[in-house]
């Protein structure tokens, strides 16, 4: 974290990726490859490079901060491996980790590399800013100037002793999968490249999934910049459940129903942006709550059908034509034998605006019921015409 960002003072690598610097990327693959400990190449009185030594503690590498060449050969010792990342790499994870498998030097075309950014070793090749040296190697940097550049040293050192080459992919440098982020330009750019790659996987072609794709296109980029997002989203997602928990207790159903397509909108966004997170990393941090976000908000759902299907919470068959309803969106979401119909039954945004029609004429629960009926009696058909196990409701 040495390499300061172009027209800055501040380090290249604490520019930010989908809501992380590119120093916590890098960490992210040395833990994964089997590093049992970090150096950080820093400014000891940065505190972002502070946060560094942070970010290895949580996850389990003791990790120390060294100003120069001394201080690096006095940390490493003959028996060491280094896994060595230039300044201000943002590398996908799982190629990263392939070309640290072994000793060896990642490589890319002379041309392109240059291109992009990247040291040139000789004629034909640029590094592509990975490597895996023996640390007997470090003890040659002790005949260079105290203040000398430990990466580039070490490259030329590795490469006197011919190490073997592993080539990138050069595809990944086009596509963005291989990178050297050093402006905030650069890591705007990456986080736009990795947003549109999720919402591409992620955007289906129903009504709310197109739509929910465009806003989180919209809004991604500035919300993976921040610290404390998903809490955001989720209190937006509450404060939106409350509006409608609140129309319905006013008995306005058609309000109520749009609050909640509403929600469902912003868990989508949430799914969308931890996706993007989840590309840089290795090891997943905490629980996936995504689905059980889901389940929950079609609990309320079948609550808000439920009272908004007329007057008083005690009448039992709008309770059961709400959960039936449902309960079978949900299971043919998963599981209805046409294939291409599962995405319809699982756009929540597109079932609210049918609600929120149907609600201006008092029939929620008759919407509920003829829904849960086609649903039932298409899954029928479609199992008889098929005559297949796997389309059947119950499994053998």
């Amino acid at each position: 974290m040495l390499e300061p960002v172009e027209g800055g003072d501040r380090p290249s690598a604490s520019l930010r990726i989908a809501g992380e610097p590119v120093a916590r990327h890098q960490l992210e693959i040395a833990a994964a490859a089997g590093a049992k400990r970090v150096l950080v190449l820093g400014d000891p009185g940065d505190e972002r490079v502070e946060m560094m030594l942070g970010a290895a503690r949580v996850a389990g590498l003791p990790a120390k901060i060294v100003r120069d060449a001394p201080a690096f050969c006095g940390e490493v010792t003959a028996a060491d491996e280094l896994l060595v990342f230039g300044d201000s790499l943002m590398a996908d994870a799982s190629l990263a980790l392939d070309l640290s498998s072994g000793r060896g030097v990642a490589t890319l075309p002379v041309e392109q590399g240059l291109a992009a950014g990247f040291e040139r070793i000789d004629a034909e090749y640029a590094w592509a800013g990975v490597m895996v040296v023996p640390g007997s190697l470090a003890e040659r940097l002790r005949e260079l100037p105290r203040d000398c550049d430990i990466a580039s040293s070490l490259l030329r050192i590795a490469l006197m002793t011919r190490l073997q080459a592993h080539p990138v992919d050069v595809a990944a440098l086009s596509d963005g999968r291989w990178t050297l982020i050093r402006s905030e330009a650069d890591a705007q750019a990456a986080e736009r490249r990795r947003l549109a790659s999720t919402i591409a996987e992620a955007s289906g072609q129903t009504v709310g999934t197109r739509i929910a794709a465009r806003a989180a296109q919209q809004f991604g980029a500035r919300l993976l910049e921040q610290d404390h997002s998903d809490l955001l989203l989720a209190a937006i997602g509450l404060l939106l459940v409350g509006a409608a928990l609140a129309a319905t207790g006013f008995q306005i159903g058609w309000l109520a129903f749009l609050f909640m397509g509403l929600s469902w909108m912003v868990l989508r966004g949430h799914r969308v942006l931890q996706a993007v997170r989840r590309q840089t990393r290795m090891r997943p941090r905490g629980r996936d709550i995504g689905s059980l976000l889901f389940l929950a908000f079609d609990g309320v759902m079948v609550a808000v059908i439920a009272i908004n299907g007329g007057p008083g919470l005690a009448r039992s068959p709008a309770w059961f034509a709400a959960f039936m309803a449902i309960a079978l969106l949900r299971l043919g979401a998963a599981e209805f034998p046409h294939v291409p119909i599962r995405p319809w039954l699982d756009d929540r945004f597109l079932l609210c605006l049918a609600l929120a029609l149907s609600a201006i004429w008092g029939g929620p629960i008759l919407l509920s019921m003829l829904l849960a009926g086609a649903i039932a009696l298409g899954w029928i058909a479609l199992t008889f015409q098929t005559g297949t196990a796997r389309t059947k409701l119950t499994r053998p």
